[in-house]
């Protein structure tokens, strides 16, 4: 209640109350009490339940008993409506048990109408009381959900670890399959349909290794190689090529905002975004609709690891992706970004375009909402920090150019070193290696390796060593070889890319060598490598 002096405290009150009597009457010891009221009301259930869509009211004061509806009733209407309001009764005529009825029943309180100058005083209590068992369900109720977003960081986080070394097995097996059938290829002369059988099986290959690399993109081994960029111009391109994936049927809308910060991107990464989002817009609007690609500048609060709003605002820029389909079902809304979750039927998606957006997005150091109501499309906005000048990019490494050359015998008989955990592709890269005329030495780990180095008794040219192995790494090989003699040329083999702290951390390869790769790579790069 409003202290002597101070102004009147808004109240909005809805009565149901068949007596315009009574109604003056708690109107007037509301008034009294220093409320400033603003009412509206019901006099039966008829009135009542046409009320209830657009119900606006901090408080409602009810009869207990009405000739068609009881107060008890109403507050049951209300909880089956999730109309959440508290219910005051009010009645001429009561005892202890009535009062203990409606407290159970869930009324906020009961006053008797022959004490009703003590309407204010308890209509201010009760306020009070039902803004402290919001406040509480409210906390509960993020405690549910920051521990469901926990949940699914945790899983996220193991299902990308468990990706990653899927992919990292998987490309072992590619790299074997590859090279065999190209070599076996070469092997055959005139138009054989075994050497078309073989291109088939190169050019399946290929496609497992683009899957092969989306579980690296969702698993973040393969870093953004990112630039500052203009994402006005990154989404404009994008947009041309979505222009072809869609349907003539699917209207798309650019509405680009001028002169927006620079962020720092990837821009094959974010194109990616923006077509797995638009792929998944066209199905979900079965080819006919309205898809917007939208760019704006905003400052506004960033998440931490638990989702939760922080204080500070982030200049941001946030670019948006909706559409006019029938939007996601709430069940299926927490599941969005699961890995090989899908809606779509058997053969028409992975389950892996969401995983990878959001695992892009998180990677450039943004983050991602959606907003979706059945039957009123999906919204995904995708906020990127604003780059400033003062904050240097950090260095990445550039990526190496896939050679595709016509396969380089060696023709010296100089020692390459192979390191290589996966015994099946050692034993084949050794067999490789010797059949192009090097002398070669094969290594289980990487402390092998060394081991083979110090006790070889001749000079090594060239070390070819994985990037992931027991005992020690790739990189760590990198490093002592070339501490030990700088003049040995090391190529580092790997499905995943380099990030500046590996760099950092372990040596400085002379070439990266990415799996899968076809023969004619490695015979080249050793040469390139070999005469510097």
């Amino acid at each position: 209640m409003a202290a002597a002096g101070n102004p009147p405290l808004p109240i909005r009150v809805f009565f149901l109350e068949d007596n315009p009597d009574d109604v003056e009457l708690e109107l007037y010891e509301l008034r009294r009490a220093g409320f400033a009221v603003q009412h509206t009301g019901a006099r039966n259930r008829t009135e009542f339940l046409s009320a209830l869509p657009n119900l606006a009211a901090d408080i409602v004061i009810a009869d207990y008993s009405l000739p068609d509806i009881t107060g008890i009733e109403a507050i049951h209407v209300l909880k089956e409506q999730k109309i959440a309001l508290p219910v005051m009764l009010v009645t001429g005529m009561g005892n202890e048990q009535l009062a203990v009825d409606s407290l159970r029943e869930g009324a906020i309180d009961y006053i008797l109408k022959r004490n009703i100058a003590g309407l204010g005083a308890r209509v201010g209590r009760a306020l009070e009381i039902w803004a402290d068992r919001q406040a509480i369900r409210q906390a509960e109720q993020d405690k549910i959900r920051l521990r469901e977003q926990l949940f699914q960081a945790q899983k996220m986080e193991s299902v990308g670890r468990l990706a990653g070394g899927i992919a990292h097995d998987f490309n072992n097996i590619l790299t074997v399959m590859l090279s065999c059938a190209a070599i076996s290829r070469r092997l055959l002369t005139g138009d054989s349909p075994v050497a078309r059988n073989l291109e088939t099986i190169e050019e399946m290959c290929r496609k497992a290794a683009a899957l092969v690399k989306q579980l690296l993109l969702f698993s973040r081994k393969i870093p953004p190689a990112v630039k500052v960029s203009d994402l006005n111009e990154t989404v404009g391109r994008a947009a041309q090529l979505i222009r072809h994936l869609v349907e003539e049927t699917v209207e798309i809308r650019v509405l680009l905002e001028e002169e927006l910060p620079p962020v720092q991107l990837d821009e094959g990464q974010m194109t990616q975004v923006l077509v797995n989002l638009a792929v998944n817009a066209r199905d979900a609007m079965q080819s006919k609709g309205t898809m917007t690609l939208a760019t704006r500048r905003c400052n506004v609060a960033r998440p931490d690891s638990a989702g939760r709003r922080g204080q500070e605002p982030c200049d941001c820029v946030c670019l948006t992706v909706s559409d006019t389909g029938p939007g996601i079902q709430p069940e299926v809304l927490p599941h969005i970004y699961d890995p090989f979750f899908t809606t779509k039927e058997v053969g028409q998606g992975t389950g892996l375009g969401l995983a990878i957006v959001y695992s892009i997005v998180t990677g450039h150091g943004g983050w991602i909402d959606v907003e979706s109501r059945p039957s009123q499309g999906a919204i995904f906005r995708i906020y990127l920090p604003a780059h400033h000048a003062e904050a240097a990019a950090e260095p990445g490494m550039a990526r190496p150019v896939a050679l595709r050359t016509p396969l380089t015998l060696g023709v010296r008989p100089e020692t390459v070193l192979v390191a290589e955990d996966e015994e099946t592709l050692r034993s084949y890269t050794t067999e490789l290696l010797e059949d192009m005329g090097y002398d070669v030495l094969a290594a289980r780990d990487g402390q092998e390796a060394w081991h083979l180095l110090e006790t070889a008794g001749r000079p090594i040219q060239v070390v070819i060593s994985d990037m992931v192995m027991p005992k020690k790494s790739g990189l760590e090989l990198c490093r002592d070889i070339k501490a030990r003699d700088p003049d040995i040329r090391f190529i580092l083999v790997t499905g995943y890319s380099l990030d500046p702290a590996q760099a950092v951390t372990g040596g400085q390869p002379d070439a990266v060598l990415m799996k899968p790769y076809a023969v004619e790579q490695l015979a080249d790069l050793i040469r390139k490598v070999m005469e510097g």
